[in-house]
C-alpha cells in the first residue's frame, strides 16, 4: 500500500519548513567556474557557463542532454544541471549523492547499478560520461557503479527518454557527467579529505576514511598542448560497518592538442582500482525489528526499525576487487557555421568477489523470526569490454524566413560481458557458517572452498548502430523541433552450458517538440520522445526463463511546461508536466529458489506527474535551490494494477539553502531531502526527511569546508535486496575537505 503523505516527526517537519525559509545559497554556490580559452571556446562540445546573481540558470548553455548548443530554457525538456561547486558543497562521493537533491531521480533500489526515474527502473546504460555510455567498473554481479565525482566538472540530469540520440535504452531519464578538461590557465590544487562516521550504532569517529587528491592543468608544450591530471588515493578506508574497508585509486589524465585555430584533439585515459575487505556492496545488509520478532508479512506490512546498522553480516574473509581502464578520444573541428565532433571510447573492466552471505534459499532453512542464520559462499567473476563511438555535425542556416539549427550523426556501441557466479551447495554449508542476528560478532566462518573459483564464463555481446537527425526550425518566437532516428540492435549470448541465444532487432524512433518564446523571460514548451529497450542480453543470461520470448520495452514520453525568470530575475524556475505510457515492462521476481525475469506484454504501465526546479536569490547573501516531484506511477494491468510502482514515492522534495556573510569569505549551507512512503513489493517503507549542513571558508590560496551528511542521523530502511534483509541509510558523517592552490 502507498501513502501520499510524508511520514516524519513533528520536530523534523518544523525544521524542514525552517530550512526552506531562512537560509540560502550564495550567488557562487552553484556556479561552475569556467575558463574561456581564446580561440578554443567555440569548439567546446560540452559547455558549462558560469552563473552570477544576474544571469538566469535557464540561460546556461548545456549540450550534454541534447548534443545541441542550447540553453536550458531553449531545451524543451525537464533538465537539471549541477556544477562542480555544488558537487563540492554536498561532499558528494558519486552521482548517487548528487541525485539526492534531484527530486525526480531515485537511486534507492536493490542493486547498485539501478536508478528509478518517473517510476521507471533502468540500469547503468542510462549513465553517460562525456556523452558516451558508462561502463566504469563496479561490483561483480551488478556490472557497474555510479561514476565517482573526483574528476567531474558538472552533472546533468535529463528526465524522460531520448532514444533518437542515444539509441536503445535510456528510458525514464539519464545522467551525463562531464569530466574536467585541460585549460590554458595553469593551476594546481592539492587536497585532503576525511569522512568520519558519528553515530551511536557505528561509533563516534571510530570509522574513518581519508583521501588525498590533486587537480593540475595548464600548458604542457607551448600554447598548443594542454594537460589535465586528476588523481585521488583512498588507502585503507573504513566503511561505516565493522570489518568493511576499501582501498581505491582513481586517475584521470588528458591532453588537448590545438591544431590551428579550428581543430582540437583531446585524448583521455582513466584508471580505477577498488579493493574491498568485506565483500561486494550488494551483500551490505542489516535486519529490522519486525523481521526479528516474526511479525513481518504476518501481522504487519512494515519492516520496522533497523537494528545493528553498524554490523556486517558477512565474514572477515569476504573480499572483492574491481579494475577498470578507459581510453577516450575526442576530435572537434569548427567550420564557419558547422561544428564537427567525433568521440570514441574503449573500456575494460575485470572484477571478482567472494561473499559469505545469508541466502534466501529455502534449502538453508532461514525464515522470518530466526535469531541465528545459516550462510553460504558465493563467488563471482567478470570481464567486461565496451567500445563506443559517436560522430555528428551541428550547424545553423537560413532557408527563406526560417532559421534551421540542425544536428545529424551516428553512434555505435559494442558491449561484451563475460560473467560466471558459483553458489555453494546448501548441504555443504548448513551448520558451518552460522551468525547471530543480535550479535554478529558471534559467527562461524572458514575459507571459501577453492572449487567455487572454477567456472566457465557466460558471454553476452550487444551491438548497436544508431543514426539520428534533429532539426530545430524557428520563425520569430516559435520553434518546431523534429527528430528521427534508426537503430539496429543485435544481442548474442553463449551460456556456461554452451546454450546460445540471439536477438536481432531494428526500429525507427521519432520525437517532436515545440518551444514558444512568450517574452524575454519566459518560454513555453511541449515535447514527445520515445524509448526503445531490448532486454539486455546479460540480463537474459542470468534471469531469462527457458522457452519465454521477450519483447523490447517501449515508452512514449510526453512533456509540457514553462521555463523562465520571475520577480525581477530573483526566481529562476521550470515546471514540467509529464505522461509516460510503457509497453512490455519487465521485472525480476523470486519464484521458488530462482530469480527470474517476467514480462507483461502490451500497454501495462503508466506514469504521470509534475516536476519543479527553482533557484531563488533573495539578495547577494541569501538564496535557495529547490526541487520537487510528484509521481503517480502504476501498472495498468496484472495483479498489481493501480498500485504505486516500487521505490517510487508520490512526493519527493529537496532544498539547499545557504547564507554568505557580508564582506567575509565564509558561508553556510543547510539542506533537506525528503520522500513520502514507498512500496517494496508487499511491504511499505515509511517516508523520511534527512538534513545536511555545510560551512565553507574560501580564500585565494586555500579552501576549507565542513559538511555533515544526515545531520540528525536518521536511521531508516532504504531498500531490500531480498526478503531476508534490508539496506539502511548511511549514518551521520562528518566530512572535512582542505584544498590548497599552488
Amino acid at each position: 500500500m502507498s501513502s501520499k503523505s510524508f511520514t516524519t516527526s513533528k520536530s523534523l517537519s518544523h525544521l524542514a519548513v525552517g530550512s526552506a525559509l531562512i537560509t540560502a545559497l550564495s550567488p557562487t554556490s552553484f556556479a561552475a567556474e569556467a575558463d574561456t580559452e581564446e580561440g578554443v571556446s567555440s569548439l567546446e562540445t560540452i559547455t558549462v557557463t558560469a552563473e552570477s546573481e544576474k544571469q538566469s540558470i535557464n540561460n546556461t548553455v548545456d549540450s550534454t542532454a541534447t548534443k545541441m548548443n542550447l540553453t536550458l530554457k531553449e531545451t524543451g525538456r525537464s533538465v537539471v544541471q549541477i556544477s562542480e561547486q555544488e558537487i563540492d558543497d554536498l561532499a558528494a562521493e558519486d552521482t548517487r549523492d548528487l541525485a539526492d537533491y534531484v527530486a525526480s531521480f531515485h537511486t534507492e533500489s536493490s542493486a547498485a547499478r539501478r536508478i528509478i526515474v518517473r517510476g521507471i527502473q533502468t540500469n547503468i546504460d542510462n549513465f553517460m560520461v562525456n556523452g558516451l555510455r558508462s561502463l566504469q567498473g563496479g561490483e561483480t554481479g551488478t556490472g557497474s557503479k555510479f561514476p565517482s565525482t573526483y574528476n567531474i566538472e558538472s552533472t546533468t540530469f535529463l528526465n524522460g527518454s531520448d532514444a533518437i540520440l542515444y539509441g536503445t535504452g535510456v528510458g525514464g531519464g539519464m545522467v551525463n557527467v562531464t569530466t574536467k578538461k585541460p585549460q590554458k590557465k595553469s593551476q594546481t590544487t592539492v587536497g585532503l579529505k576525511n569522512r568520519s562516521f558519528a553515530s551511536s550504532d557505528t561509533g563516534y569517529f571510530e570509522r574513518n576514511q581519508t583521501s588525498v587528491n590533486i587537480d593540475s592543468t595548464g600548458e604542457l608544450v607551448g600554447e598548443n598542448v594542454l594537460y589535465r591530471l586528476n588523481a585521488e588515493l583512498t588507502p585503507d578506508a573504513d566503511g561505516y560497518q565493522k570489518i568493511r574497508s576499501h582501498d581505491e585509486q582513481l586517475i584521470d589524465a588528458s591532453l588537448t592538442f590545438l591544431v590551428g585555430e579550428n581543430t582540437r584533439i583531446t585524448p583521455r585515459f582513466e584508471y580505477t582500482n577498488l579493493d574491498r575487505v568485506g565483500g561486494s556492496s550488494w551483500t551490505d545488509s542489516v535486519f529490522t525489528t519486525n523481521f526479528a520478532n516474526g511479525t513481518l508479512g504476518n501481522t504487519t506490512n512494515s519492516y520496522g526499525s533497523v537494528i545493528n546498522r553498524g554490523s556486517y553480516y558477512g565474514s572477515p574473509l569476504d573480499d572483492a576487487n574491481t579494475e577498470t581502464m578507459t581510453a577516450e578520444l575526442t576530435v572537434e573541428h569548427q567550420l564557419q557555421n558547422w561544428k564537427l565532433t567525433a568521440k570514441g571510447a574503449l573500456s575494460k573492466t575485470e572484477s571478482e568477489s567472494s561473499d559469505l552471505y545469508i541466502s534466501s534459499s529455502s534449502g538453508l532453512g532461514n525464515s522470518i523470526g530466526d535469531t541465528t542464520f545459516e550462510r553460504k559462499w558465493v563467488y563471482a567473476k567478470g570481464k567486461d569490454k565496451y567500445a563506443l563511438m559517436d560522430v555528428n555535425a551541428e550547424g545553423k542556416f537560413d532557408l527563406g524566413s526560417f532559421e534551421h539549427h540542425m544536428l545529424f550523426g551516428a553512434n555505435f556501441r559494442h558491449k561484451e560481458t563475460n560473467f560466471f557466479r558459483n553458489f555453494q551447495d546448501n548441504a555443504e554449508a548448513v551448520g558451518l557458517y552460522t551468525i547471530d542476528l543480535y550479535d554478529p560478532d558471534s559467527q562461524l566462518y572458514s575459507a571459501m572452498p577453492d572449487s567455487l573459483r572454477d567456472g566457465t564464463y557466460s558471454t553476452a555481446t550487444d551491438k548497436e548502430i544508431n543514426l539520428y537527425l534533429k532539426d530545430r526550425i524557428t520563425l520569430n518566437d516559435f520553434t518546431l523541433a523534429l527528430g528521427v532516428g534508426y537503430t539496429k540492435y543485435k544481442g548474442e549470448e553463449v551460456s556456461s552450458s554452451d546454450d546460445s541465444f540471439d536477438q536481432n532487432l531494428s526500429n525507427f524512433i521519432y520525437d517532436l517538440g515545440v518551444v514558444y518564446k512568450l517574452n524575454e523571460d519566459l518560454n513555453l514548451f511541449a515535447s514527445y520522445s520515445q524509448a526503445y529497450e531490448p532486454i539486455d542480453t546479460s540480463t537474459l543470461i542470468q534471469y531469462g526463463q527457458d522457452g519465454v520470448s521477450y519483447e523490447p520495452e517501449e515508452s512514449d514520453n510526453y512533456e509540457a511546461g514553462v521555463k523562465g525568470t520571475f520577480f525581477d530575475k530573483k526566481l529562476d524556475a521550470s515546471v514540467t508536466l509529464f505522461y509516460i505510457n510503457t509497453k512490455n515492462p519487465t521485472t525480476t521476481e523470486t519464484i521458488g529458489d530462482d530469480r527470474v525475469l517476467t514480462q507483461e506484454l502490451g500497454e501495462a504501465f503508466r506514469s504521470t506527474g509534475v516536476e519543479v526546479d527553482a533557484v531563488f536569490h533573495l539578495n547577494d547573501q541569501i538564496s535557495s535551490r529547490i526541487s520537487y516531484a510528484y509521481t503517480d506511477a502504476e501498472d495498468t494491468s496484472g495483479d498489481d494494477a493501480g498500485v504505486q510502482a516500487d521505490y517510487t514515492p508520490h512526493h519527493a522534495f529537496s532544498v539547499w539553502n545557504s547564507y554568505t556573510l557580508q564582506n567575509e569569505p565564509l558561508r553556510f549551507g543547510l539542506g533537506m531531502r525528503a520522500e513520502g512512503s514507498r512500496n517494496d513489493g508487499d511491504y511499505n517503507i515509511p517516508g523520511y526527511a534527512e538534513f545536511d549542513f555545510g560551512a565553507y571558508y574560501e580564500l585565494e590560496k586555500f579552501d576549507v569546508s565542513l559538511v555533515v551528511r544526515n545531520l540528525f542521523d536518521k536511521n531508516r530502511v532504504v531498500t531490500t535486496p531480498n526478503w531476508v534483509s534490508v539496506e539502511a541509510s548511511d549514518p551521520r558523517s562528518i566530512n572535512l575537505d582542505f584544498k590548497y592552490r599552488l
